[in-house]
């Protein structure tokens, strides 16, 4: 029956008992530290080929000599193409036209840039104008 006290007691001892649960349950659940990697679209990469040390020595013996020959060769048959581009470049660079642009572009601390011409389509700026009078104390 619901008004015996027996029963209230149950009820009570009852709603203890799921609050005593549920609290051990929320006591050992801990939120994620780090929230799990997405996965993102990527191709496949092969894996590197083991090379030994031992390998690497015999290919350096055998081929190093002749590939520094080959490269100290190369660097003097392209030496004058070289030259010749630097001479070809600092002409270019040293010319009036280029260093005439330079100077617009940055111009001098001794000389200004030209202004507008005379003759160019624009109107003559107004003069300014005078500066206001002072008022008075007694004057609004």
């Amino acid at each position: 029956m619901p008004s015996d006290p027996d029963h209230v007691l149950d009820a009570i001892d009852g709603v203890v008992d799921e609050w005593l649960a549920m609290s051990e349950d929320s006591m050992r659940w801990a939120p994620p530290e780090k929230a799990p990697p997405k996965p993102q679209l990527a191709l496949p990469a092969p894996p590197l080929p083991q090379v030994s040390e031992e390998f690497l020595h015999d290919v350096g013996v055998l081929f190093g000599a002749q590939t520094q020959a080959v490269a100290e060769a190369v660097a003097e048959v392209f030496r004058p193409l070289g030259e010749g581009l630097l001479d070809a470049l600092t002409a270019f660079l040293d010319s009036p036209a280029v260093r005439q642009f330079v100077e617009l572009v940055e111009p001098s601390e001794g000389r200004e840039l030209p202004g507008p011409a005379e003759g160019d389509g624009l109107p003559p700026e107004p003069p300014p104008s005078p500066p206001p009078e002072p008022r008075s104390p007694g004057r609004p």
